[in-house]
C-alpha cells in the first residue's frame, strides 16, 4: 500500500514538473491571465458585489420576520400597570391603588411580521436598477477580458520581437567576429592598414553592446508578460515563452456594436432611469401590513400571558423640506450624465476602430517592405564579405553592409510583431476574442 502511494506521488510530481517546464504558448498565457490576473479577479468580485446588491433589492419584496425579547423592571404607574395586564395578573376583586403600584418586572418575548404592500414603485424601481447594475458589471467583466486578451497578445508578441532582436544582434556579432579574423590576417599579410582592424574592433564592441541591450529588452518583456499573467515573483518555476504564436485572423468586416463597454453603458443608462423613478416614488404614499405575537411574564406575581396585534400602516410624506424634489433632480442629472457618457464612449470606440484598421493596413505594408529589404541586405552583406575576403572591399564597406543587415532584420521583426499586434487591436476594437477558444462577450 505504501509503495503504491509513493508511486502515485512520484507520478503526480512528474506530471506537475512536466507542466511547469512546458513553454508558455499564447493560448496558455491567455487562459492563465483570464484566471489569475488581478484585474480579472477584481472584475469577478465586482460582479459578485453587484449580484449581492440585486439580492438585497429583491429582499424588499419579502415579508420581514423578527424576534424580539426584553426584560425590564419599573414602578412607573403606566408601565407597571400595563405589565400587570399583559401578564394577565390583574385581580378584579381588589382594585389596586394606581398612585402606589408596586415595582413590577416583565419578560417580553415577541414575534413580529411586516409585509410591504405598496411603496409608490420604489422597490420595483430599485430592483430594476440593481438588475441593470448587475448586467453592467457582467459586461464590465467581459470588457476587461477583451482588453486583457489584447494586452497578453501584445506582451507575448513583444517577447517574440525582442527575441528576434537578440538573434539579429548575435548574428551581427558573429559576422563581425569572422570579418575581424579576416581583417587581422590581411593586416598580418600587409594588405590592410591597422586602422581598418581598429574600425572593425570598435564596431564589434558596439555589436556586443547591442546584444546586451537586446537581451535586457527580452528579459524585461518576459518579466512584463509574467506579471500580466499573475505569476508571482517568488514562483520558482521556470518561465519559458514558446518561440512561435498562432497567427491571428484579421476580421474582414464588422463594427464596434458588439463591444461589452457599449452594452455596459446602456445598462447604466437603464439603471439611472430606474433611479429617477425610485426618487419620484417619494411623492407617493407607502402602505404596509404588520402583525405580532407577544408573551409577557413577571416573577413579582409569577404570572404570564400572551397577546397579538395586527393592522395596516399608511405613510405619506406631505412635506419633507423638498428632499424628494432634490433627489429627483439629482437622479435626473445622473441620467443625463449617463447618456452623455454613452455618446462619448461611442465616439471613442469609433475612433479606436478606425485607428485599428489604419494601423493594420500600415503594418501589413511595412511587413511586405521589410521582408524585401532583408533579402536585399542579406545579399549585399554576403557579397561584401566575399569581396572583403578577396581584398576588394574596405572595412568601412563591410561595416556599412553589416549595419544595414542588422537594421533590416530589426525592422522586419518589428513589422512582423506589429502586424500581429495590429490584428489583435482590431479584434479587440470589434469585441472579438484573440483566439477561437475564447468566448466573445454577449
Amino acid at each position: 500500500m505504501t509503495k503504491a502511494v509513493a508511486i502515485c506521488g512520484l507520478a503526480l510530481l512528474g506530471a506537475w514538473a512536466a507542466l511547469a517546464a512546458e513553454p508558455w504558448t499564447l493560448e496558455r498565457a491567455l487562459r492563465q491571465a483570464l484566471a489569475d490576473n488581478p484585474d480579472a479577479r477584481l472584475a469577478q468580485h465586482r460582479l459578485a458585489a453587484a449580484q449581492a446588491g440585486l439580492d438585497q433589492a429583491n429582499a424588499a419584496f419579502w415579508p420581514r420576520l423578527q424576534f424580539q425579547s426584553s426584560y425590564a423592571g419599573s414602578d412607573n404607574p403606566m408601565q407597571a400597570f400595563g405589565s400587570i395586564l399583559n401578564q394577565r395578573a390583574y385581580n378584579y376583586g381588589s382594585p389596586p391603588d394606581f398612585n402606589d403600584l408596586p415595582a413590577v418586572d416583565n419578560l417580553n418575548v415577541r414575534g413580529l411580521a411586516t409585509v410591504p404592500l405598496y411603496a409608490g414603485g420604489r422597490t420595483t424601481a430599485a430592483r430594476h436598477a440593481a438588475r441593470a447594475h448587475t448586467d453592467a458589471a457582467r459586461q464590465d467583466e467581459a470588457a476587461l477580458r477583451n482588453a486583457l486578451g489584447f494586452e497578453v497578445t501584445r506582451a507575448f508578441h513583444t517577447v517574440l520581437k525582442t527575441r528576434q532582436f537578440v538573434r539579429a544582434a548575435r548574428a551581427a556579432r558573429e559576422a563581425l567576429e569572422n570579418s575581424l579574423a579576416v581583417a587581422r590576417r590581411r593586416h598580418d599579410s600587409g594588405t590592410l592598414l591597422k586602422s581598418g582592424v581598429l574600425d572593425l574592433e570598435v564596431r564589434l564592441a558596439q555589436a556586443r553592446e547591442d546584444l546586451v541591450r537586446a537581451r535586457n529588452a527580452e528579459a524585461l518583456a518576459t518579466r512584463a508578460l509574467r506579471a500580466l499573467l499573475g505569476v508571482e515573483p517568488e514562483d520558482p518555476d521556470e518561465f519559458e515563452v514558446a518561440d512561435t504564436a498562432p497567427a491571428l485572423e484579421a476580421p474582414d468586416a464588422g463594427d464596434f456594436s458588439g463591444r461589452p463597454e457599449l452594452a455596459a453603458s446602456r445598462h447604466r443608462e437603464r439603471a439611472a432611469a430606474e433611479q429617477v423613478r425610485e426618487a419620484r416614488s417619494g411623492y407617493l404614499p407607502r402602505i404596509s401590513a404588520f402583525g405580532s405575537l407577544d408573551y409577557d411574564h413577571g416573577w413579582k406575581f409569577n404570572h404570564g400571558g400572551g397577546s397579538w396585534t395586527a393592522g395596516a400602516l399608511l405613510q405619506w410624506d406631505l412635506w419633507d423640506g423638498q428632499l424628494t424634489r432634490a433627489k429627483v433632480r439629482e437622479a435626473s442629472a445622473q441620467l443625463e450624465a449617463a447618456r452623455a457618457e454613452q455618446r462619448k464612449l461611442r465616439l471613442a470606440l469609433d475612433l479606436e476602430t478606425a485607428q485599428a484598421r489604419l494601423d493594420l493596413q500600415a503594418a501589413a505594408e511595412r511587413r511586405a517592405v521589410t521582408e524585401h529589404a532583408v533579402a536585399q541586405a542579406q545579399e549585399s552583406a554576403t557579397l561584401t564579405r566575399a569581396r572583403f575576403e578577396q581584398e576588394l572591399a574596405l572595412p568601412r564597406d563591410l561595416m556599412d553592409a553589416e549595419t544595414a543587415l542588422i537594421t533590416a532584420r530589426v525592422r522586419r521583426a518589428e513589422a512582423e510583431a506589429d502586424w500581429q499586434i495590429a490584428i489583435g487591436a482590431l479584434r479587440k476594437a470589434l469585441g472579438l476574442p484573440q483566439l477561437n477558444f475564447e468566448t466573445p462577450a454577449k
